[in-house]
């Protein structure tokens, strides 16, 4: 199957598919790979995603992760945060140097290159995170956003035909004592003290500037408010009230600026704690993580999404790490309709990521600012690390799964063939004049 295509969500069965070829194929005339337009804007309806002109799809993709590896310093835990490594720049080169060095990094961890191969691989849409002391150039959210970095990789994602969702990874006052968290330091978001009431102000000019800004950005899928909230918070369940209440001032700062975004928030931990309000949310997703290690896990998570569907918004599983249960996993999620992330993308060799490798490592105590440079740049290109190849036949033969495609015909350059995914199966290909009807037993995903 031509990977580069955007997805719509076979709403049908492959026979009415075949009694109604015209109707289909004027539906997804626009399907071939082509840059997101304002057509392509999403918003939620009934519990689905679907385009500005009627389009329902799944979102399914990759988190295009940022932590800092490869370094290494006396006295350092490893991983260590990405905090933990902020300051230790900012003490050496000041904080311009700091934030120029994490973004040399970013800019070559993750390329031009890294989303072609993603969408080759059959994805629609990734996941970026943001950590806010790489926006802001000033302390506690001040001034204006920095968005050079950022305009580039989603300008790159609209040419391309890919949604990106913005996903709030680092809050300032912090939301979880996990990676968005320094380690000499520990969640203040949900307290009820000046300081955290300080912090959440700050998140809210953080997505105003953001959703200001990206107003007018059709490749936007989402923004995920906040990454894994109260995660690893002594005592989460007194904060989870705090969380939710400051969801609905998120959601109410963001209309003033942006009426249509979708919003995603996502739960502590299950299907029970994500957020009911008094008053339906417009354009409005639920997001959840989730770890699989057995087919119980994965099969409780479904029955507890399935028992919330009554409240009609769409559920995004925003993390999927499923090392020893990976297609049966992605199998339950695709045959439900429920859009997925897998994580991460990319990492140290021994983890879990899509590509893995061990680039020389910047040492902190006796590298310089250009030495540190040299060794974030060419060395990180994916092309020096070693790709899963289980994992990515799994993602291939999942992404795109019960959804429609469009491909070209390569024997009549003119006359594109639709493809419709039951399963994990391609159970049928169609020609444009809708006189052919022929099953197709590959499973190229």
């Amino acid at each position: 199957m031509n990977t580069g295509t955007k997805f719509m969500t076979a709403g049908i069965t492959a026979g009415a598919v075949a009694a109604g070829v015209p109707v289909a194929y004027g539906v997804i005339r626009n399907m071939i790979p082509k840059p997101l337009t304002e057509d392509d804007r999403l918003h939620t309806e009934n519990g689905s995603f679907f385009t500005a002109e009627g389009t329902q799809l799944y979102l399914q993709g990759i988190n295009f992760n940022d932590e800092l590896f490869f370094f290494k310093k006396d006295g350092m835990d490893l991983p260590a945060n990405n905090y933990d490594i902020f300051d230790v720049f900012e003490e050496r080169f000041g904080r311009y140097g700091a934030r120029r060095l994490i973004q040399t990094y970013n800019e070559n961890f993750i390329t031009a290159t890294d989303l072609k191969s993603v969408k080759k691989l059959g994805a629609n849409c990734v996941r970026i995170p943001l950590r806010y002391r790489n926006l802001f150039k000033k302390e506690n959210c001040k001034g204006d956003i920095d968005f050079d970095y950022l305009d580039g990789v989603i300008k790159k994602c609209r040419k391309a035909g890919m949604y990106v969702i913005l996903d709030l990874h680092s809050a300032p006052g912090y939301q979880n004592n996990d990676s968005a968290c320094p380690s000499n330091a520990e969640t203040i978001l949900f307290d009820s003290s000046k300081a955290a009431f300080e912090a959440r102000n700050a998140v809210i000019r953080l997505w105003t500037q953001v959703a200001s800004h990206y107003k007018d950005e059709p490749s936007i899928a989402a923004f995920d408010l906040l990454n894994r909230p109260l995660n690893k918070v002594a005592g989460w369940e007194e904060k989870a009230d705090t969380l939710n209440k400051f969801y609905l001032r998120l959601y109410k700062a963001i209309r003033t600026v942006d009426e249509n975004r979708i919003l995603i928030m996502q739960s502590p931990h299950s299907v029970q704690e994500l957020p009911v309000f008094d008053k339906p949310l417009e354009n409005v997703a639920y997001g959840l993580y989730s770890h699989f290690h057995t087919t119980f896990e994965t099969d409780a998570l479904i029955s507890s999404i399935n028992k919330i569907k009554d409240r009609n918004l769409p559920v995004v599983i925003c993390k999927l790490r499923s090392e020893e249960n990976t297609d049966y996993s992605l199998t339950a999620l695709c045959d439900c309709g429920i859009s997925w992330f897998f994580g991460d993308y990319k990492g140290p060799e021994g983890t879990a990521c899509l590509y893995t490798g061990n680039p020389e490592p910047a040492d902190f105590d006796a590298d310089n600012f250009d030495a540190i440079t040299e060794k974030w740049t060419k060395p990180l290109a994916t092309k020096n690390f070693t790709v899963n190849k289980g994992l990515s036949s799994a993602l291939k033969s999942h992404f795109g799964c019960g959804q429609i495609s469009v491909e070209s015909d390569k024997t009549k350059k003119h006359r594109p063939i639709i493809r419709v995914k039951f399963g994990n199966n391609i159970v049928t290909g169609i020609n444009k004049s809708g006189n052919r009807f022929k099953k197709d037993k590959s499973n190229d995903g």
